[in-house]
């Protein structure tokens, strides 16, 4: 019975729960770490050690987690990361891959030397706003840098990324630069 339902469910609506649920872990996992330390509730991570500690740990996760998700999808699909678009093509993919379907984006330039996105909505924020997170508390600006700056840099050294406006900074939008060095 439970798997005649199941079958029910198109893949699409799959994987947006799943999506949606990883991120909530994530989220709530953030919130039992940062907020301790910022000193509002108990948590897991000691208040002793202090943010500076916990945005070490974070960026050491982010950095090599990104390089290890970039390379095994450059590789897995097999697409070429030689200009500013394909590595768009890459973020993206990744993006998805990772966070479900949730942005709604914009593109303000989009040419093989450099790609410009802006990101009105997306799912960490989402995820954020439904467990209420304060702005100041979210770390994400800082940790999307390094995931997908390193990982454009591990399948590509010529793809810079810059996250250069932040929704949790008190922008509009988040802005992103994904640029092509010769």
């Amino acid at each position: 019975m439970v798997e005649e339902l199941l079958e029910k469910i198109p893949p699409e609506k799959c994987w947006e729960i799943t999506a949606k649920n990883l991120l909530r872990i994530s989220v709530l996992r953030g919130v039992k770490t940062v907020m301790p330390i910022l000193g509002t509730e108990e948590g897991f991570i000691s208040p002793v050690r202090g943010l500076e500690k916990f945005q070490e740990i974070i960026d050491k996760v982010q950095a090599e987690g990104g390089k290890k998700l970039y390379t095994w999808v450059k590789e897995t699909f097999n697409l070429p990361v030689e200009d500013a678009i394909e590595a768009d093509l890459l973020f993206t993919v990744v993006g998805a891959l990772a966070f479900g379907s949730e942005w709604e984006t914009e593109y303000v330039e989009k040419t093989p030397k450099r790609v410009v996105i802006r990101s009105t909505k997306c799912p960490w924020m989402e995820r954020y706003k439904e467990f209420e997170v304060n702005h100041g508390h979210i770390v994400c600006p800082t940790s999307h840098q390094l995931f997908a700056g390193e990982g454009l840099k591990a399948v590509n050294p010529k793809i810079t990324y810059k996250l250069t406006k932040a929704i949790p900074w008190g922008d509009p939008y988040c802005e992103e630069f994904i640029e092509f060095k010769d």
